[in-house]
């Protein structure tokens, strides 16, 4: 509590005082490729109360999406890796715009942003459920434990690993208890979370509402967002814990996520983001026995003509105005370089 407290009023007090002094600015000159990470976007966070840091409102993602274009060079994912598959160099202060997950409010109301600034973007799309129109299982257990009329939460009753707890499900907790449940969940290979996933809903009960459940595209809207110019990339099939897989579990599942999304897209999908960020050097090897030109993590830094094209680094964007937003760039910044090329 006390920290998201302080980290509150980093964004909102202390970054636009720092913004004003010019200092973020001077933190901004240096070169390099950034790419951002985003997951949603919101009208308001009553939208998604229970978002977990994954929600950028409208109106602050439009203000960094405008800065983006004034003052950034930007590109698309294929340009960037392209540049440095010919040995080219990519232009000064580069930036690139990255989603996780494949939400439909990327289509809704990012996508509308985004195209009016003419910056490109790529989507990186779990295709399990896709079809079915049913919820990734994280969201799935936001969506159980954030609308229940449960007081707490029975760790016990539902098979989560270590001792047997009841975790408040009070207002005061309830967001602090569904993290607690979802880092379990993480702990796990992906067959065992999805049992407990199911054995929550039948417990907590289930529900469609948008404010608690995240929809996602349907497949014909990720077709037509492919047909409006958005790069398709694969993010698996059921969303795990590729750390936990041996090379050959994650490689068929990031071989299953390209199928469909090629065969739906009638396009070849050459890019991938490790799911959560959870990976491995027998991950970063699954990546490039599966044939992509390029896979994203969740390290924070930025990139460069030597950096390992399936190691790429990733910035993570706050629901904040532009000046907090410049201070996560420049953070990024000061984090330093991607890794070098290396075999795996």
């Amino acid at each position: 509590m006390l920290l998201n407290l302080a980290k509150s009023v980093l964004r909102t007090t202390v970054s636009p005082v720092l913004d004003f002094a010019g200092i973020y600015d001077r933190r901004l000159r240096g070169d390099g490729w950034t790419i951002l990470m985003y997951h949603r976007v919101v009208n308001d966070l009553a939208d998604a109360p229970f978002g977990l840091g994954m929600c950028v409102r409208r109106a602050h993602f439009a203000s960094q999406i405008a800065y983006l274009r004034r003052n950034f060079n930007v590109l698309s994912l294929r340009e960037g890796i392209e540049r440095i598959a010919r040995g080219d160099p990519l232009p000064p202060r580069a930036v690139s715009v990255t989603f996780d997950d494949g939400y439909l409010d990327n289509m809704e109301l990012a996508l509308p942003i985004l195209e009016a600034h003419q910056v490109p973007f790529t989507v990186y799309v779990a295709s399990g459920g896709l079809a079915e129109g049913e919820g990734l299982w994280y969201d799935r257990v936001r969506a159980s434990l954030a609308s229940t009329s449960e007081a707490a939460v029975d760790t016990a009753r539902i098979g989560l690993p270590g001792p047997g707890r009841r975790l408040s499900l009070s207002r005061w907790q309830r967001e602090a208890t569904i993290r607690q449940v979802l880092d379990g969940l993480w702990s796990l290979p992906i067959r065992e979370a999805l049992e407990i996933v199911s054995r929550i809903e039948r417990v907590y009960g289930t529900t469609r509402d948008p404010v608690f459940l995240a929809p996602r595209m349907s497949p014909a809207q990720v077709r037509a967002m492919h047909g409006r110019g958005v790069e398709i990339g694969a993010h698996t099939v059921n969303h795990p814990n590729l750390s936990l897989m041996s090379q050959a579990e994650a490689e068929a599942e990031m071989l299953e996520s390209r199928r469909v999304l090629e065969e739906l897209c009638q396009a070849p999908v050459d890019g991938f983001a490790y799911p959560g960020g959870k990976m491995s050097a027998s991950t970063v090897a699954a990546a490039r026995a599966a044939g992509f030109r390029h896979a994203v993590t969740t390290i924070k830094g930025i990139n460069n003509g030597r950096s390992d094209v399936l190691q790429l680094r990733r910035v993570g964007m706050p629901d904040n105005a532009v000046s907090d937003f410049k201070r996560a760039l420049g953070s990024a910044m000061r984090t330093g370089l991607a890794l070098p090329r290396q075999a795996c």
